[in-house]
């Protein structure tokens, strides 16, 4: 979990956790605000509606009030929502219709993914990162062996580096040709894996270099269109060689 504490003008201050399913934000001074961020986050009903939440403390200095031993008092929630690329449904949709499976893999809570995949239309068959050690809480789940779970599913949540070069390489192990699509550098090693590794528009450097294909413009429908050409050659090709060979 990265806390990334920061002053604001005014002496005010946000502090905020990122990269975790369960996210708990801590005030300045190390204290856990666990209990009133999710009771709010939870009242607002945030992560069944896509929506993460960044937790707003402010800075109150000595003599202004009256403090529990704290400099920082809870002010609110600021929601977040990044909505998918107008084109990103469509795009999946097109996967989907010429036989590529779509899977999520984010470092989102589960209840984001979820709500993400279903605007996306890619399904909500979605597990959180433990499933991938057999911890989930439904039995039946974690029964499951760990490269049929994967198969199967339309994406994970809270995922780590470690998390995506691990799905990548059992969805190869199955036989699979797998593409991966990345930014960070924490992408860097699932892409390095994959047989397609895509780095996006304005990827990291370290992204970029472990990638087979550096995309220079915003969107991923040019995967599609690229899927789209290279089957009308090979169709090309082959009614050729039919041709010649008679």
């Amino acid at each position: 979990m990265n806390i990334d504490p920061f002053k604001a003008v005014g002496n005010g201050g946000v502090t905020s956790s990122s990269g975790s399913s369960t996210p708990t934000p801590y005030l300045a001074n190390g204290e856990n605000a666990d209990k009133s961020y999710h009771s709010l986050s939870n009242d607002f009903s945030f992560p069944p509606r896509g929506i993460s939440s960044l937790y707003l403390p402010a800075e109150v200095p000595d003599g202004w009030k009256e403090s529990s031993g704290s400099a920082w008092q809870f002010i609110g929630l600021m929601p977040l929502f990044g909505p998918p690329r107008h084109d990103s449904a469509e795009t999946i949709t097109r996967a989907l219709n010429v036989g590529v499976n779509v899977k999520m893999i984010t470092g989102d809570q589960l209840a984001i993914a979820k709500e993400t995949g279903r605007r996306l239309g890619m399904g909500t068959n979605m597990y959180p990162s433990s499933a991938l050690l057999g911890q989930h809480k439904d039995e039946s789940i974690a029964a499951l062996p760990v490269d049929e779970l994967i198969e199967k599913a339309d994406g994970f949540a809270g995922v780590f580096p470690e998390h995506k070069y691990e799905i990548v390489k059992r969805l190869q192990a199955r036989k699979h040709i797998c593409g991966m699509t990345g930014d960070g550098v924490n992408d860097a090693p699932a892409l390095k894996k994959a047989d397609i590794g895509i780095a996006v528009a304005d990827a990291t450097d370290a992204a970029r270099s472990a990638s087979d294909i550096v995309l220079t413009e915003p969107g991923l429908s040019v995967i599609i269109s690229a899927i789209y050409a290279v089957s009308i050659t090979i169709r090309i090709v082959v009614s050729i060689l039919i041709w010649d060979d008679h």
